[in-house]
């Protein structure tokens, strides 16, 4: 890991992670807790850049969709305690998931948009699993 990555994860895990976990929690109703796999990114300076707008976003975003009403609070508080993001390197390997109490989000997040899944199919694919 070069010096550009190590600035990015540090102001990432001193600014924008905690401000997104807490949206997050705000959105859900829940104390759902944000957990990126830094090592999947910590040599991928183009998808650290991308991480927070087209992963964690993204994320919180599908939970807005989801959380709608007490229903969708109620399905996420029960089944989604930890949201984990991780990077892949192709596209084809992006996927949601959920289990364990663990939503896990990969994407190619160096490929930007063309990468990453939709806001959209991340909230359906979500509440398939809940």
């Amino acid at each position: 890991m070069g010096l550009i990555e190590k600035r990015i994860i540090k102001e990432a895990k001193d600014t924008w992670v905690p401000a997104e976990q807490e949206d997050m929690r705000a959105i859900a109703s829940s104390d759902v807790v944000i957990d990126i796999d830094w090592a999947s990114f910590e040599t991928d300076e183009p998808a650290l850049r991308n991480l927070q707008h087209l992963g964690v976003r993204k994320l919180s975003n599908a939970f807005r969709v989801i959380c709608v009403d007490e229903l969708g609070k109620e399905a996420v508080r029960e089944s989604i305690k930890r949201v984990v993001v991780l990077n892949v390197k192709d596209a084809k390997e992006g996927t949601v998931s959920v289990e364990n109490g663990t939503a896990t989000l990969r994407g190619a997040f160096a490929k930007g948009s063309d990468g990453c899944m939709g806001d959209l199919a991340i909230a359906r694919a979500l509440e398939r699993m809940l």
